[in-house]
């Protein structure tokens, strides 16, 4: 059996990173990271790092600012 991830598992691992990502934005009010700071956060490299995140701003999830810092587009509502 070979050792090299599937096409089903590479696409399960960037949902389950893209929803950690997402998770971790929702439960931290105030999070802003940069690309950097986001690699070491959450233990990826910076190509995926910076992909990933520009998929969020693409959602409309998050924001990033001109010095290429990203933040939550909203601020979590608990009542919601």
């Amino acid at each position: 059996m070979s050792d090299i991830p599937t096409s089903d598992a590479r696409q399960r691992r960037i949902e389950d990173l893209v929803l950690r990502i997402e998770g971790e934005f929702l439960e931290t009010p105030g999070l802003k990271l940069t690309i950097r700071e986001a690699e070491r956060r959450f233990a990826i490299d910076e190509i995926t790092c910076e992909a990933l995140l520009d998929a969020l701003v693409d959602a409309s999830v998050l924001f990033r600012t001109r010095d290429r810092v990203y933040a939550r587009r909203f601020p979590h509502d608990a009542a919601a």
